[in-house]
């Protein structure tokens, strides 16, 4: 209730004292309330001053937003005798995987770490290209890297300290040879993204130069912000249905990196119609950049178990042996005679959203209704319902190898097509 409306006559009581009293008139800008006590006294309060009976007065809070304006949180500076401490954090709208990528590249460091004018690993070995290579350099503590200042000083050596992977990175730091300091990262996972704090610490008699030049320092997370990958997870909510529980959000699987590591392996098996499947570009682009980066390094991630009811449907017939054309205009159909429950249950994001924007346009004049598609007959040999995955491969092996492809190619699980075509063509090689 709006407190400069209240009932003249409401009863209330005055906080400080507990003397209760009579509401005789309301003052308003600002809002003030003459109370009248049973001695007959006259006083006047404000609304902070008292307690209105039956009528809740909610105590005003202030909700910060849960990420800052332009992501910049705590930033301070502070120096005792032989000891200097500095901490800079910020909020980057990304996933935790490309910050750390981010973070550990330090061949990149040059572009946003204040003080810093070339980076260069220090390897022993002998060719000169890879020499100067940070490809070669073990990510672990004990490596070392060399740096450069923005002065005339030469090259200063940084060990590795601390390596966490997506959590933690730690080295030595020192631009001068009179002082050196411990610089680490330190990343947390949000729901927007992930906050980073870069806390660096200084001991020793010249500990008071790591406090010059700390405006510059304390925005070098802000340039590192300028040039990192962003991932709108605000539109991929969006897009998430409400209805829609963890698990498949990330494919049926326990986790998002779950995801990215099985479709890594996949990509690793020659099986990219998987990886080009999943509906989230974020999660694409991370499997896709790890298949990349097995390839490269030969190591494999390891490879999650496939999830409960995520084998292809058996159906050889049915909506399911559909064309993605013949499927839209399915939809579409149903969803014009009113029957919009099954556009929306339909699991495929990418289907039932061309769907959904013809309705739109059908309805508005500018597009023309598709003729409903023929749905093919469901397939006798596939109406057990408990034929699990692998006996489907193992019939449709058999039914290929006598000659008869139909079912297979009927099939619209591109991934298990593929693969039992492949499976196919090696048992015809082997009997030769």
């Amino acid at each position: 209730m709006i407190l400069n409306r209240i009932d003249l006559g409401t009863a209330c009581t005055v906080r400080n004292s507990g003397e209760t009293g009579i509401l005789k008139k309301i003052y308003f800008y600002p809002t003030k309330y003459e109370i009248e006590f049973s001695d007959g006294n006259i006083r006047h309060y404000s609304s902070k001053d008292l307690e209105f009976e039956g009528i809740e007065q909610p105590e005003a809070k202030l909700q910060a937003p849960p990420v800052p304006k332009n992501g910049v949180g705590e930033s301070w500076t502070a120096w005792n005798p032989f000891t200097g401490e500095s901490v800079v954090k910020h909020h980057f709208s990304t996933t935790k995987d490309i910050m750390w990528q981010m973070i550990t590249s330090i061949n990149m460091y040059n572009v946003w770490f204040y003080g810093i004018q070339r980076s260069l690993p220090v390897l022993d070995i002998d060719r000169y290209v890879h020499k100067y290579s940070f490809t070669h350099l073990n990510l672990e503590p004990g490596s070392f890297f060399k740096i450069r200042p923005r002065t005339i000083a030469p090259y200063f050596k940084c060990r590795i300290i601390t390596v966490e992977k997506e959590k933690e990175f730690g080295f030595t730091f020192r631009t001068s040879p009179l002082v050196s300091e411990y610089v680490q990262f330190s990343i947390e996972e949000t729901e927007l993204g992930v906050w980073v704090t870069c806390r660096r610490t200084s001991k020793g008699l010249f500990s008071f130069l790591t406090q010059f030049n700390w405006l510059a320092k304390s925005r070098i997370l802000q340039k590192l912000d300028i040039i990192v990958p962003k991932v709108d997870f605000t539109k991929e909510d969006e897009q998430t249905d409400s209805g829609a529980d963890g698990a498949n959000q990330f494919g049926g699987f326990a986790s998002r990196q779950d995801y990215i590591d099985y479709a890594i392996n996949m990509g690793m098996e020659n099986n990219m119609d998987f990886v080009n499947a999943i509906p989230e570009k974020p999660i694409r682009g991370m499997a896709k950049a790890g298949i990349v980066k097995a390839k490269r390094s030969g190591v494999t991630p390891p490879k999650p178990d496939k999830p409960a009811g995520s084998a292809p449907p058996a159906s050889g017939g049915g909506i399911d042996a559909l064309s993605s054309e013949n499927l839209v205009a399915y939809l579409v159909n149903k969803g014009l005679d009113g029957d919009m429950d099954t556009v929306n249950a339909h699991k495929d994001k990418v289907i039932r959203g061309k769907a959904k924007s013809m309705i739109v346009k059908i309805k508005r004049g500018t597009f023309e209704r598709p003729p409903m598609p023929e749905i093919p007959e469901t397939s006798n040999s596939n109406a057990d319902a408990g034929e699990s995955g692998d006996q489907l491969i193992d019939r449709l092996i058999a039914k290929g190898l006598d000659g008869d492809m139909d079912e297979i190619n009927a099939l619209d699980n591109r991934a298990l097509r593929g693969k039992i075509k492949s499976a196919i063509v090696k048992a015809k090689r082997a009997a030769k």
